[in-house]
């Protein structure tokens, strides 16, 4: 398991604040680059775009994951979040879009069915979630980018 930093929280279901954030009633989240993107209408929101967004970076660079030595997310309490994205867009990449949606789909059952409704599963879930409803930024990094910075 990887470790927290200084004063954060170990609990699977803690987001680090300072990265994700609200501002005139909108959700916002910051880059490590410095640039902010949203407004999103609500936390989770934010959230899982972060995760879409790190997973993007993490599967545009392939270095990234063996040069921090932990998984991308870890630091920000989403790694299981960014974990779920980046199966889609492993999908996506060997088999295409339609084929990335519906393992997405089948995964959403496999989480659902389960009976360990744990944060980090509705996590999971949310994160995949978004990635349905969101196929152009899931899919579309350049588009993400464009559609939601600042």
């Amino acid at each position: 398991m990887a470790t927290a930093r200084l004063g954060d929280s170990t609990d699977a279901s803690f987001y680090r604040s300072t990265r994700v954030y609200a501002a005139n009633s909108l959700w916002w989240f910051d880059t490590r680059e410095g640039v902010q993107f949203g407004p999103f209408i609500c936390r989770i929101a934010a959230i899982c775009a972060l995760a879409v967004y790190v997973a993007q970076i993490a599967h545009e660079d392939k270095n990234l994951h063996a040069a921090a030595g932990e998984p991308p997310g870890t630091q920000d309490g989403i790694a299981h979040m960014v974990e779920e994205i980046l199966d889609v867009l492993a999908q996506r990449h060997e088999f295409g879009v339609t084929a990335a949606s519906n393992w997405a789909c089948a995964r959403l059952e496999v989480l659902r069915a389960g009976n360990r409704l744990t944060s980090e599963n509705v996590g999971r879930i949310r994160a995949l979630e978004f990635a349905l409803r969101h196929p152009e930024q899931t899919f579309d990094f350049e588009h993400f980018l464009r559609w939601r910075a600042g």
